[in-house]
């Protein structure tokens, strides 16, 4: 294919049956879900139905570029913002400059464009200026590691049952050491209610976090992403005294708990309070891992060490087309939680 007649398009200028053709091909693992939320987790709407945007070659979709629109602060300014997913040129059209073209068409969209990335996808994006940054920490608490997908796969499911025995008391004794009691603290369902609760606390606890580049979550974007949710009905409300924390607890990539939003992700104290919290609990309904990512080092250092988690630095990069606002995405930090992203989605 000459790259000089590629057209990108939207996503939703070609028949839905030849997008679902491609997730099948290019997202074999997600097509259980893929294609009932493609429009909700892309947030169509916000760009008018614009995205996400493909590459189509004799009616069949080649390409796909999808992104998670929202807004941004940028030093007290607000911008369009979007995290890049679910980035994927078929296999037989790589290596042609296809994904160099779909990239550029996409950075068109957002005043800031920000992802999580592997290695095949940062060469494309470093192409055309993207910087890359391992400032990420995605904090992996083991409850039952053996029943980790990625023991799970190449264990027999006995050795696996075998080896969880043994070293539960471990975790056990980690989790108990200045951890709530059961009087202290409740997890129960989301509900309407509870988050506006919560919602309240996480405004009160951040009206004066300014030092980063933050996602704005007003009340567009959380009725959106939360309440909106395809996967409402596992989320769970965490609360104490004064800190409160939304959970998923879920079972896509073994049982886990994702903690994909906390009421003040800069207190500490209460963070690894919380996972320690969550490990007992997690203990009694046999889930295998608890997961919490946070953008801030001293965060991620104090909770290692209390917990003893296991921190895995994800690829992560960044861009913007203006100059000007390039140059204040590079001299800040940044500050995102599990629920910014598409963790919650990918297998």
């Amino acid at each position: 294919m000459e790259t000089d007649i590629i057209e990108v398009k939207s996503a939703f200028e070609v028949p839905e049956n030849e997008l679902i053709e491609f997730y099948a091909n290019a997202f074999e693992n997600r097509m259980k879900f893929l294609p009932a939320i493609w429009r909700w987790l892309n947030r169509t709407d916000f760009y008018q139905n614009k995205i996400p945007l493909v590459v189509e070659f004799e009616k069949k979709v080649i390409a796909h570029a999808g992104m998670i629109p929202f807004y941004i602060n940028l030093e007290g300014e607000k911008h369009t913002a979007a995290w890049f997913i679910d980035f994927k040129i078929l296999e037989q059209w790589q290596r042609q400059g296809i994904g160099e073209i779909l990239a550029k068409k996409w950075i068109e969209f957002s005043d800031c464009c920000v992802t999580f990335c592997n290695e095949k996808s940062i060469g494309v994006f470093k192409k055309i200026g993207w910087q890359e940054s391992f400032n990420t920490f995605l904090l992996i608490n083991f409850v039952y590691p053996f029943s980790h997908p990625g023991f799970t796969r190449k264990l027999p499911k006995y050795l696996c049952k075998i080896l969880n025995i043994i070293v539960l008391p471990l975790f056990f004794i980690i989790y108990k050491t200045k951890s709530y009691s059961k009087k202290n603290y409740t997890i129960e369902a989301l509900t309407d209610k509870n988050f506006a609760e919560f919602y309240k606390n996480y405004e009160q606890k951040n009206k004066n976090n300014i030092n980063f580049v933050t996602p704005i979550r007003d009340e567009k974007y959380v009725k959106w992403r939360i309440l909106q949710s395809p996967n409402i009905e596992n989320y769970y409300i965490y609360k104490c005294k004064n800190f409160q924390a939304i959970l998923i607890i879920n079972n896509n990539h073994g049982n886990y708990i994702d903690v994909l939003w906390v009421s003040d992700n800069c207190n500490k104290l209460e963070i690894s309070k919380m996972i320690r919290t969550l490990g007992l609990y997690a203990m009694r309904r046999k889930i295998a891992y608890i997961r919490f990512y946070t953008s801030k080092i001293e965060i991620s250092d104090f909770v290692k060490r209390k917990t003893f988690a296991k921190i895995k630095h994800i690829r992560f990069a960044f861009y913007s087309k203006n100059k000007e606002i390039f140059d204040k995405m590079k001299k800040n930090k940044f500050d995102f939680e599990l629920l910014d992203s598409d963790f919650e989605h990918i297998r």
